[in-house]
């Protein structure tokens, strides 16, 4: 890793919101003198903020996050150790601690996301299931493990935020019930290096059909459910259990772990009805505290696909509530927005 040395002073230890494009103008111009112009890409949920620099014939991604949790430093020493264990990551080619700034590889825009059928292209699938069994096999030390302490906060977005709070209902009188019957389900499952978010958005092909990981500054020791979810459950379109299957058959075909296809199935399934609860939750939360209605357009999919996956795993309690009185109620809510 290469640092540069600023030769404009700011106020770097602002927020986010006060940190100016043409700061980050001058500072790209500092590693590259090159660099002509700066592009706004997205805004994470955290907080994170990303640019595009272009010079004449490169182009640079900055990423300015002065999060105290999982922040810069966590990004930059977990790509150093993923790229070490030959994962695809972006290179880091400038990082400055004290600026909260780092300057990555640019591996452009086609994320999975943009692929359509995806579930239908075994190639491209078994391409991303291979990078998460790269990931699983990285060495990685220091990682934490607080999967398990999280566990039923996590859940409970879904029953405080979304419904108390956003539909305004009470949650089902099982609901407790189903979460001890969830615990154990997550727990007893095969554990490894978990991205918590490895989903379609969050890799990117390149020109020569490599495909690269982003956004794996929340790794941590986790079940292997919750990623293969995230790739093989998507929040887009409609849950397809058979197409599902065929997947994690793929996928304990070539994963380090020996472990079957059914229990593949198993961990992917109550992995993804986890994350679909806790993932509802935090998008009511983003426009509640944050005022993001944008953030709410996924909800009526990934609700649909949770109903799916309570059927699967024979959670009827949930799946009724859900389809009984979730469903009616964010329809009336979003359409009132």
């Amino acid at each position: 890793i290469f640092s540069f040395q600023m030769t404009h002073h700011f106020h770097w230890r602002l927020k986010i919101a006060e940190i100016s494009q043409h700061q980050l103008l001058e500072s790209a111009k500092d590693f590259d003198s090159g660099v002509k112009d700066i592009q706004p890409l997205k805004i994470e949920a955290s907080g994170r903020r990303y640019y595009r620099a272009l010079a004449a014939t490169n182009s640079y991604v900055m990423c300015h996050d002065d999060s105290p949790i999982n922040g810069q430093s966590v990004f930059v020493d977990r790509a150093n150790k993923l790229a070490h264990s030959n994962v695809r990551v972006p290179q880091i080619l400038s990082y400055e601690p004290e600026h909260f700034l780092t300057i990555q590889e640019d591996v452009g825009d086609n994320s999975l996301i943009l692929k359509e059928n995806f579930y239908q292209d075994s190639s491209l699938v078994f391409k991303a299931l291979s990078l998460l069994n790269d990931m699983h096999k990285a060495e990685l030390n220091g990682i934490d493990s607080t999967f398990s302490i999280g566990l039923e906060s996590h859940t409970k977005k879904f029953s405080k935020i979304l419904c108390k709070e956003f539909l305004q209902i009470e949650i089902f009188d099982e609901f407790t019930d189903f979460l001890e019957e969830m615990r154990p389900e997550l727990l007893n499952q095969q554990w490894g290096n978990c991205h918590f978010d490895f989903e379609r958005r969050n890799i990117h092909e390149m020109t020569n059909g490599e495909l690269v990981l982003l956004d794996f500054q929340d790794l941590c020791f986790g079940p292997i459910g919750i990623d293969l979810a995230g790739i093989l459950l998507d929040h887009y379109i409609d849950c397809d259990l058979e197409i599902l299957r065929s997947h994690c058959s793929t996928f304990a075909e070539i994963s380090c772990y020996d472990i079957s296809a059914d229990d593949v199935y198993h961990a992917t399934c109550w992995g993804g009805l986890q994350r679909n609860l806790r993932i509802m939750g935090a998008l009511a939360n983003l426009y509640l505290r944050f005022n993001r209605p944008f953030r709410l357009k996924d909800l009526p999919q990934i609700l649909a696909n949770t109903i799916t996956l309570s059927l699967a795993l024979n959670q009827k309690p949930l799946a009724i509530f859900l389809q009984d009185k979730v469903a009616p109620e964010l329809h009336k809510k979003l359409e009132s927005l």
